[in-house]
């Protein structure tokens, strides 16, 4: 399978069958596959925590069948929708010109190219393991749900809790749908990894920078503006470095996919006002939103409330009232289908206000990085001043235009990050951590989320600043002077898109540099595939080095199957006493114990660690074991064997 090859069936698998969903649904097909992905996932969502308490396998058959069942369940709602709310439906907005969908289109695939072409130049070791910390865990949750079935996020404990089983919730409609793709692609559950996570990227991107444009637009500006604005949004996307490409580098990669849906699902929720009909839908991509990650959902919340409480109450679509239940509409089986999910994360509400990304530096400080976008991970690169001004203007506009939310989102997200790099104190500063940390209290996430918002503006700004210019050149005819106007734009796009080539493709390749996982750690991995029992037994593994891939790579089950420094979620307490005390085995009699009750036989090791961490202690000192005997060592990766294992 060709990179290019793999990137066009991942898309084909996010957007063919969301697509499906929303035309049974009723929307025209541009509009279709505008919230394609988000349907896709809220199907998935919809199988994979009732298939998970049922035992019912997750898998490219059961996927099918759920779409059938989906697709067919959207078709009736509607139907039923329609006979509920007995008030006709608002009148259908005019038609757009014609030619203005595939122009919107052309600048949302033009978009995606150019993100896959930094990807496709960064990644010219596609295949190798990347060194990132969370990829080993994405890449082991594929190959749980390929090897078991089980994908429900609730049930993430059974893959990370090796020896406890101890229920952790996970957001998992990200690897389901990548398990899809691996199955039907044939490709190793690393490789699908990669290659879905770049097809996420490429696309949500663009498509959602148009919905946005559209969304602040259609009220106030023509047609032709309004969708010339959305396609040259679309190709700026490729120019914002915090997504995708900051958060690709850090193998956020379920976070960096609800970020990228979110958007839509907001987009599509504000149409159910008018088309109520639209409601079975707009609850479907609400579920699948949360389940691709909590943050994504919380981003569709903090826009909904916005836009409701500035634009909505101050212009109904058919009454305060009626808007209002219409929301609840959504909101409230939205929150009776996600409850199990709610309830999962709320017992790891400490884990994630544990997280802290102070900088030390002054508030003022602080307050220019985020409004520059010049946080955690951005502040590597220069900043880039002209589409922070392009944006700038593009909000200045819209403020004029009296579209006022967006300024709200913005500001709201500015004072996080300003609190999360030097914290508030006092009750304000209590409040604003109650939603920072819903972002993990990480202004890389905060300022991921406000790209959102600029990427619209800034084609707001430069499609009305090039109108602004084109109607002062009566010289030529209207058709010249429009024509001219968009080749600059796009070629001024493409530009910018250029040359922020060398910094995006860098990041996208940045950590597939085969550092913590290289050909001497593989082919450790291989051989001892072939070792008696190697399959039926637990590996000891430390959680420092990378040995966890071996799992996604080799089909062997470790002890550890993601990085875990130190030791975190209550590992179990045989898992800790070999963490800590294998290598006193001959003295320790707990250690033999802890082998037994794991069922170990093998135990594998590698160099070098994790930048900052250090080997296990258990594990530092196996050559001076008796218990332990060294089977293998090719100078970087050494297998031991349990001495009471050996056959005799």
């Amino acid at each position: 399978m060709s990179f290019g090859y793999g990137v066009l069936l991942a898309l084909a698998l996010l957007v063919v069958p969301g697509a499906i969903i929303a035309r049974c649904g009723g929307l025209h097909w541009p509009a279709a596959v505008a919230v394609a992905p988000a349907l896709t996932y809220g199907a998935v969502a919809m199988a994979i925590v009732p298939f998970g308490a049922l035992g019912v396998p997750w898998n490219a058959g059961t996927a099918l069948l759920t779409l059938a069942v989906v697709a067919g369940a959207i078709a009736g709602l509607r139907v039923l929708a329609r006979r509920i709310w007995t008030t006709p439906q608002a009148p259908e907005r005019p038609r757009p010109p014609r030619g203005a969908t595939l122009l919107v289109g052309g600048g949302v695939v033009l978009g995606a190219v150019l993100i896959w072409v930094a990807a496709a130049r960064g990644l010219a070791n596609w295949q190798s393991i990347p060194s990132t910390w969370d990829a080993v865990w994405h890449a082991n949750t594929i190959r749980f749900i390929l090897d078991t079935g089980q994908a429900s996020p609730t049930h993430m404990g059974e893959l990370r809790n090796v020896e406890t089983l101890e229920a952790l919730y996970y957001p998992s409609a990200f690897h389901a749908l990548a398990a899809v793709f691996a199955q039907v692609a044939g490709a190793a559950p690393a490789t699908a990894y990669t290659v879905f996570s770049v097809a996420v990227s490429c696309w949500l991107f663009p498509a959602s920078a148009a919905m946005l444009t559209w969304l602040l637009m259609h009220r106030w500006a023509a047609p032709w503006p309004t969708f010339g604005a959305a396609a040259t949004s679309a190709v700026l996307a490729a120019s914002f470095t915090a997504v995708p490409f900051v958060e690709f580098d850090t193998a956020s990669i379920p976070n960096l996919a609800a970020y990228g849906i979110a958007v839509p699902v907001f987009v599509l929720v504000t149409t159910t006002l008018a088309h109520r009909d639209r409601i079975p839908m707009a609850v479907l991509a609400v579920v699948g939103l949360f389940t691709v990650h909590i943050t994504g959902g919380v981003i569709a919340v903090v826009l909904v409330a916005a836009w409701w409480l500035v634009d909505v109450l101050r212009r109904p679509v058919r009454g305060r009232l009626s808007d209002t239940i219409t929301l609840f509409a959504i909101g409230a089986p939205a929150v009776a289908l996600l409850l199990p999910q709610f309830l999962g994360v709320l017992q790891q509400a400490e884990i994630i206000e544990g997280h802290s990304f102070v900088t030390h530096q002054s508030r003022k400080r602080a307050l220019f990085d985020a409004v520059v976008q010049h946080t955690r991970h951005l502040n590597d690169f220069p900043i880039q001043w002209w589409l922070i001004a392009l944006a700038a203007a593009g909000g200045v506009l819209i403020v004029v235009r009296r579209v006022w939310w967006p300024a709200l989102v913005w500001l709201l997200l500015v004072i996080s990050i300003v609190h999360s790099s030097v914290p508030f104190g006092g009750p304000f500063g209590a409040a604003v951590g109650q939603f920072s940390d819903l972002f993990y209290s990480d202004p890389r996430r905060l300022s991921a989320v406000i790209t959102l918002l600029l990427s619209a503006l800034a084609g707001i700004a430069a499609v009305t600043g090039a109108c602004w210019v084109a109607a002062r050149v009566p010289a030529v005819s209207a058709r010249v002077r429009h024509t001219t106007a968009a080749v600059v734009l796009a070629v001024a796009a493409v530009a910018s898109a250029v040359h922020y080539l060398p910094r995006h493709e860098f990041l996208f390749g940045e950590k597939y540099d085969s550092v913590i996982i290289d050909d001497k750690d593989l082919e450790a991995f291989a051989h001892l595939a072939t070792l008696p029992g190697a399959r039926d037994t637990l590996i000891a593994n430390a959680n420092t080095d990378g040995t966890a891939w071996m799992y996604a790579v080799a089909d062997l089950h470790p002890l550890w199957t993601h990085y875990d420094y130190p030791v975190q979620q209550g590992p179990g307490y045989n898992r800790f006493i070999i963490w800590a005390y294998a290598d006193d085995a001959d003295t320790d009699p707990r250690v033999a114990e802890a082998v037994k009750a794991l069922n170990i036989r093998y135990l594998l090791v590698s160099a070098p660690v994790v930048r900052g961490f250090v080997i296990p202690d258990g594990l530092a000192s196996l050559d001076k074991s008796r218990s332990w005997e060294k089977i293998y060592d090719n100078g970087e990766t050494r297998i031991y064997q349990w001495r009471a294992a050996r056959p005799e």
